[in-house]
């Protein structure tokens, strides 16, 4: 079980990047919104703590996904000024003070998947212009790549270790942690703020097929085996990516 919680996520993330860098930054963001993270840690957390703690996890990753989309805010808002490292930890900012806030809602999922999609619109409108100016190749692929592998790894191990002392509300908030993220900003924003903000958005719009995977494995895992909950939850997920992808190709 440890080494498939090791091998599955970073061979997830290892590729989508593969093939974010094949089509272009705003594509790049926009796979990141597939439940890559949230998705395995839901799966070992139902293997190993049951269907009623995944799906409180799966309704706290919904509520997660606010945090994870007010850090793509932030950090777009700063990189058009500011150096990565300050964009960086202005967007963990934002992620962590959002969370914290999040743990006193109490609502069904239902009623979060509202509040997410009507707070993803509101975001998506408020981002700001990919600057004009010409953006400064820097190839560092194989870096990035190991990193983003090493990132999901240490986050699923780490996160599924912890779950019983969080809970399943913090668990799944967790989840949510921009991680990849953050490493697909940086190694963007080092080609310029440009490709940056264009990363950033794509996530955003991305973050739909998240929630809406999120939404069926809550109200699905108590109810439906395991198989059939994740089956759903990834046919809905799939096919709200396949409408955003309209989105996403108008804004790149």
């Amino acid at each position: 079980m440890l080494l498939f919680k090791i091998i599955l996520a970073p061979v997830l993330i290892g590729l989508v990047s593969l093939a974010g860098r094949r089509w272009g930054a705003g594509i790049a963001g926009w796979l990141l919104g597939l439940p890559l993270n949230s998705g395995p840690i839901l799966l070992f957390l139902l293997l190993e703590q049951g269907p009623g703690f995944a799906s409180d996890a799966a309704r706290g990753s919904l509520l997660g996904i606010l945090a994870w989309a007010a850090f793509c805010l932030t950090y777009a808002r700063c990189c058009v000024r500011l150096p990565w490292w300050w964009s960086a930890l202005a967007g963990w900012m934002a992620y962590f003070v959002v969370a914290f806030a999040l743990l006193a809602v109490n609502l069904s999922a239902a009623w979060i998947f509202v509040m997410v999609s009507v707070a993803l619109v509101a975001i998506l409108l408020t981002f700001p212009k990919p600057p004009q100016a010409e953006s400064r190749s820097v190839s560092q692929p194989r870096k990035e790549l190991w990193l983003r592998m090493a990132a999901a790894s240490v986050m699923v191990v780490t996160l599924t270790g912890v779950a019983r002392i969080l809970g399943p509300t913090r668990s799944g908030i967790l989840s949510a942690f921009p991680a990849y993220t953050t490493i697909l900003a940086v190694f963007s924003h080092l080609d310029g703020p440009a490709a940056a903000v264009s990363t950033l958005k794509g996530v955003t719009a991305g973050l739909y097929t998240a929630a809406t995977f999120l939404l069926v494995l809550a109200l699905s895992l108590t109810r439906l085996s395991g198989v059939l909950s994740f089956t759903l939850a990834a046919i809905a997920a799939l096919a709200i990516q396949a409408g955003s992808l309209v989105y996403v190709r108008r804004g790149t």
